[in-house]
């Protein structure tokens, strides 16, 4: 069984393209788990009028940031190979069929994305992820920067169960499941770009330089080795 698992907060202005593009993809008998943190838009609306039985949504019960209402999204998931999904980006035609066929190879798959940015008043690809982030293997390399992007994480449920629950005081969800399957289990990298990855101002995350200072840096770095010995 596949399961998607997606953090919801205020995304309703790109997240029926999202679904849409993930569903058209998915078996009937997949999931997607939806764990919001408190939309005061029309993201559930939106959601709920697709009227699809695959979608499962946890209401938010107070609000948890990005990294952990992902960690309810997946501590919530049935299935044996979990995707994650960002609220608005899409997903690529092609890209469930070959990030299974590359967890045959591994525990956890990362690939790579388009980014899309505004051009007036129409999205237009601005080069790809791996030009900014590219993947790079290791525990101590990924401790130090992190190269693991979650909208393109796949991978099996052995890994959740050396990462659940997540640690307190993470830098983002991303690093933590990438650090636990470098350490533990068999990453796989697929070079393509398997979804368009939108950049906007209301990203929950950006990539690139970090805003957070230095001292703030090495707290996180700190927790995190704390954590993965």
């Amino acid at each position: 069984m596949i399961s998607v698992c997606m953090a919801t907060y205020n995304g309703g202005k790109f997240i029926r393209e999202q679904l849409e593009s993930i569903l058209s993809q998915l078996p009937t008998d997949a999931e997607i788990v939806i764990a919001d943190d408190g939309s005061t838009d029309d993201t559930m609306q939106v959601v709920e009028s697709l009227k699809e039985s695959r979608i499962r949504v946890l209401p938010a019960e107070k609000h948890l940031g990005v990294i952990y209402n992902y960690e309810r999204a997946l501590q919530a998931s049935k299935g044996e190979i979990i995707f994650l999904a960002d609220q608005d980006d899409i997903w690529l035609p092609g890209k469930v069929e070959k990030v299974l066929a590359a967890l045959n190879e591994a525990d956890l798959v990362t690939h790579d994305a388009w980014m899309l940015r505004p051009s007036e008043s129409s999205w237009t690809r601005s080069g790809k992820l791996s030009d900014i982030r590219a993947y790079k293997s290791g525990v101590v390399t990924n401790w130090w920067k992190n190269t693991f992007t979650g909208c393109c994480i796949a991978l099996r449920r052995s890994v959740l169960g050396k990462a659940l629950p997540f640690p307190k005081n993470l830098p983002m969800h991303d690093q933590w499941l990438g650090l636990v399957a470098e350490k533990y289990f068999k990453v796989k990298s697929i070079d393509e770009p398997l979804v368009e990855y939108r950049q906007h101002s209301t990203n929950a995350t950006h990539i690139g330089n970090s805003p957070a200072g230095v001292l703030q840096k090495i707290k996180w770095r700190v927790n995190l080795l704390k954590a993965i010995i």
